[in-house]
């Protein structure tokens, strides 16, 4: 990768080469993107560009905005049980707005797709990036979540 690419690219992406628990989540969204493409007899591509693009700013600019670092931070520092409540809430809203058919489903599935590409192209090109795949897991307890062989979190 041309070194002009490489420095602009790292602002986007974790000062260390990705996890093999983020390559095997990258492997299983493209699983599940493929079965969605071959599947899908009419898809709404206005509502898949959306979820794309949605999911490449949140990705990229906005996870290293002022707005998504505080975010980030905040998730963070909350317990595992605040994280699994967070998730909890966002996917009870999810099954409201579905069961009451305020969307139409086709078009979250659609969107929800086009998010899950943008999210796979990032993992692909982070592990360009990188150049290398180290360890299961991040370091937790420093900022930048740095891997440190050996340790176990």
């Amino acid at each position: 990768m041309p070194s002009g690419v490489r420095a602009i690219l790292s602002a986007y992406f974790p000062d260390r080469s990705p996890t093999w628990a983020e390559v095997l989540t990258g492997a299983l969204i493209g699983v599940s993107v493929g079965v969605d493409a071959l599947s899908s007899a009419t898809v709404s591509w206005p509502a898949g560009v959306a979820g794309f693009l949605i999911f490449t700013v949140a990705l990229g600019p906005g996870a290293n905005s002022s707005l998504g670092g505080q975010i980030g931070q905040w998730f963070r520092n909350i317990s595992v049980t605040g994280r699994v409540a967070v998730i909890v809430l966002f996917m009870l809203i999810t099954g409201v707005v579905l069961r009451f058919d305020a969307v139409p489903d086709a078009l979250i599935a659609d969107a929800a797709s086009g998010g899950l590409l943008a999210t796979l192209l990032y993992v692909i090109v982070y592990i360009a990036w990188a150049g290398e795949v180290s360890g299961w897991k991040a370091d937790r307890d420093s900022g930048d979540w740095a891997l440190t062989p050996g340790r176990s979190s």
